[in-house]
């Protein structure tokens, strides 16, 4: 695959801007789980949750996630993925730092890796689905915002969200949590979740399961950041990735679907 280089100006932009914020998830087989890119231990390919819902044959999800970013806790990779959604205005929201940064790496992925996907999984994405919150909250999200930034030839799909799931429900995978209220826009196409921040999954999940439920032929998850801890380092394997990412520079040449070279 010739893969086009990114702009020299956008590459400055985001060196300077993401270079010491943000971190390329790692992609280590028996370091970080294979779905999720979350730390596992050594003899495990998959971290807990996403093998039991991988498992759960009553429910289709997702197989393919795509982090653009790990969101450390106790740093600013974490604090960008709260406060680019804080409430105010879209004058006051564009000028936000947080949401700039947010912004930035969605762009550059759109720009230098998007095809990507097609290339993995053989078939190209045709739509976009874009994960809302379960928390009712009003007026557009400042991810649907962010969702702009990516390919315009994925067509957008309105997903919705059903009112009232209790919050100790809201993280388990459910199909209807979410209403479709165009299936047939996504049957027998390839569709891109795009989630904010992935966590355990389950709300990024239940997006895919009601998706795929209405006849979505593949679907792929991105996530614009992976939660994840490391001032614990309770693991060998968490001591481990601590080391990988200790001084790395975000690298916008560094693919999030693969872990390295594009495909």
């Amino acid at each position: 695959m010739s893969v086009p280089q990114p702009d020299a100006d956008l590459r400055v932009i985001i060196r300077a801007r993401l270079g010491a914020i943000m971190r390329n998830p790692t992609r280590e087989p028996n370091v970080t789980c294979e779905v999720c890119a979350v730390p596992v231990e050594r003899q495990y390919s998959r971290c807990y949750r996403c093998h039991q819902d991988l498992l759960n044959a009553r429910v289709p999800v997702a197989q393919r996630v795509v982090p653009l970013t790990y969101a450390v806790y106790g740093e600013q990779s974490n604090s960008d993925m709260h406060r680019y959604k804080d409430p105010m205005p879209d004058l006051q929201r564009s000028r936000n730092a947080s949401f700039q940064r947010v912004l930035l790496l969605v762009l550059g992925f759109a720009l230098n890796h998007a095809e990507c996907i097609d290339h993995v999984t053989g078939m190209p994405v045709t739509r976009l689905v874009t994960v809302p919150s379960l928390r009712g909250r009003p007026g557009r999200h400042p991810l649907a915002l962010v969702s702009e930034a990516l390919p315009l030839h994925w067509k957008r799909v309105d997903l919705q969200a059903v009112p009232g799931v209790p919050e100790d429900r809201r993280r388990t995978i459910n199909p209807d949590h979410f209403l479709l209220p165009a299936p047939q826009e996504v049957r027998g196409q390839h569709v891109v979740i795009l989630e904010d921040t992935w966590v355990q999954g389950g709300h990024a999940q239940s997006a895919a399961a009601s998706v795929l439920r209405a006849g979505a032929a593949e679907v792929t998850v991105v996530a614009i950041a992976r939660r994840i801890r490391l001032d614990s380092q309770r693991s060998t394997v968490e001591k481990h990735l601590h080391q990988i990412l200790q001084g790395a520079e975000y690298n916008i040449e560094i693919c999030p679907v693969t872990g390295g070279p594009c495909p």
